[in-house]
């Protein structure tokens, strides 16, 4: 009976230890995607942003400013083990300055796959199968245009 116990145990314990070493393999997966075709020019209506390692990560709106759409970025991350969020992080913003860009404009933030967890029906309640959800956001890689200088009518500039 002691030696079941014991061999249970120790199982558990070997079942545990990779979990002991998460964030040296747990890495957030970030697809980048370069835009092609017609340019595509906008000028914003603004909104709210935080500006973090040398980008801006427009949370809400658009840039109140033009800007050229110049990519698409996916980021795939478990926040508790993958170390942090994707607003801010120092991976897409070398990525997106890499790319010639200056900001980013969040279009979903949505949580995929729950699994585990303690209140799971798996063997273990679930402890081995714990990873918990992902969260995935999608963002469009912007680059500032420089305002457009109106013509000047002849009339105007006979005035000056």
């Amino acid at each position: 009976m002691k030696r079941s116990i014991y061999v249970i145990t120790l199982a558990m314990a070997l079942a545990i230890v990779p979990f002991l070493s998460v964030p040296a393999f747990a890495q957030a997966k970030i697809d980048f995607a370069i835009y092609e075709g017609p340019p595509k020019v906008a000028t914003g209506e603004g909104g709210t942003k935080i500006t973090k390692n040398g980008i801006d990560y427009w949370t809400t709106g658009t840039p109140p400013r033009r800007y050229q759409i110049i990519g698409f970025v996916q980021d795939r991350r478990d926040e508790l083990m993958d170390g942090g969020h994707a607003i801010g992080s120092p991976s897409i913003a070398s990525k997106v300055k890499r790319a010639g860009g200056n900001a980013v404009i969040v279009e979903s933030q949505d949580e995929v796959g729950k699994t585990g967890g303690f209140g799971s029906a798996s063997p273990f309640f679930g402890f081995l199968a714990m990873g918990g959800s992902k969260t995935v956001t999608r963002m469009i890689v912007v680059k500032y245009l420089p305002d457009e200088v109106q013509p000047v009518s002849p009339a105007e500039a006979a005035k000056e």
